[in-house]
């Protein structure tokens, strides 16, 4: 496989389906490769990750392809069937730049409570890719110890901030990395960082 590409991935929960799929869509992989690259996935031992590119996990077959560059996913309709027509024209469709991508996201809160910004997928480029503040933000998940035990220290940071004259200039914020799509890969919990003023969105990790 070439890195970089796109990953389309095909869930199946037996054997012998995995093959029946792999061998129906061959003739769409090799048209695509060196654009897409196609894996076939064992539905019931990694069936979690149907649910990390926004596909129900319980149902399949099921086809997503993940865009790896800006992790951004595009979930086939699962309440359609699995069939050579339908995926050719799915990928025509992602290769022509047709099909947005799925976003998951939790509401936009409607108000912010405490001094650390509340961060979801909806708002993320507007708070956290705000070119004229320094924006510090924290992904975490919520069964994380460690996250757990930054929040106190990480509230007083931003109560810190919040009461100083650099107020309007620097926001300390979180997002739940687990129930919202976010375009940085975060590897671990929690992971911090900082889109300075500045800095076209490019963020440094602390």
């Amino acid at each position: 496989m070439e890195a970089g590409l796109p990953l389309a991935y095909i869930f199946a929960e037996t054997a012998e389906e995995r093959e029946e799929l792999s061998k129906a869509l061959k003739p769409i992989a090799e048209k695509q490769r060196g654009v897409i690259n196609f894996a076939t996935i064992d539905a019931k031992s990694f069936g979690a990750h149907a649910g990390n590119l926004n596909l129900q996990a319980d149902k399949f077959p099921a086809f997503a392809i993940q865009e790896t560059v800006k992790n951004q996913k595009f979930p086939f309709d699962q309440e359609k069937k699995i069939t050579v027509e339908e995926i050719t024209s799915f990928v025509d469709d992602f290769v022509a730049g047709k099909i947005e991508p799925s976003i998951k996201s939790e509401p936009i809160p409607e108000t912010q409570e405490g001094s650390v910004t509340v961060v979801v997928a909806k708002n993320y480029e507007q708070i956290v890719l705000d070119d004229t503040k320094d924006v510090l933000i924290e992904f975490y998940a919520p069964w994380c110890g460690h996250c757990k035990a930054l929040a106190p220290k990480y509230e007083e940071l931003a109560t810190l901030y919040g009461e100083s004259e650099f107020k309007d200039k620097v926001v300390i914020a979180k997002v739940d990395a687990t129930l919202n799509d976010v375009p940085d890969e975060i590897q671990g919990f929690p992971t911090i960082k900082l889109y300075p003023a500045g800095g076209n969105g490019a963020p440094g990790i602390i």
